[in-house]
């Protein structure tokens, strides 16, 4: 089963080159294919919830979006099921779902916070000044509670900076560089 995802996770990580300048979709497939581990990364994507017709921008771990999906298609677990998941997430370049399902809804956390909790956050933090800084230093992390944590993290997606925690030691936000051990 390992053997199976880590030869699709392979093969998605060669499949940039149509994409290779769009950092937010190399951000959003390499938090895809770190699923199943206990570190996770983040995402943010666009989900349309079809009970209600809203389309919002959220952010989520990894291994969140493929259970989303997994529930929301109906998919098993077996390693056929996991790789399907995979390729659905991996293909959606535009990072826009949709999702009926209340249970997959749920699972992404849609209602953890709001577009106007993230905007104040936004007016009162610099994430501009906050990601340059991160990109200079290489190095960064804080505690925040779950709330804080996620939109932080969206924040700083959104900014090109990719951003993980432990979900065996969760509120400590984490920066993920290309030479950070995970």
């Amino acid at each position: 089963m390992k053997k199976v995802l880590l030869i699709l996770s392979a093969l998605a990580l060669f499949s940039f080159t149509k994409d290779e300048n769009d950092l937010l979709y190399q951000n959003y497939a390499k938090a895809v294919i770190n699923n199943g581990d206990t570190f996770q990364l983040h995402l943010v994507i666009k989900v349309k919830n079809l009970n209600t017709n809203e389309i919002r921008e959220i952010c989520a771990q990894g291994n969140s979006l493929q259970i989303a999906i997994h529930r929301e298609y109906k998919i098993d677990y077996d390693n056929k099921g996991l790789a399907k998941a995979l390729k659905i997430a991996l293909k959606n370049k535009s990072r826009y779902f949709e999702f009926k399902n209340d249970s997959a809804l749920s699972y992404l956390g849609i209602k953890d916070y709001s577009e106007n909790d993230l905007k104040e956050l936004e007016h009162k933090v610099n994430f501009d000044s906050l990601a340059k800084a991160i990109k200079e230093k290489q190095n960064w992390s804080i505690y925040l509670d779950n709330k804080e944590l996620i939109m932080y993290a969206h924040a700083l997606l959104n900014k090109g900076i990719l951003t993980g925690e432990n979900n065996c030691f969760s509120g400590k936000l984490i920066f993920v560089g290309q030479n950070t051990p995970q």
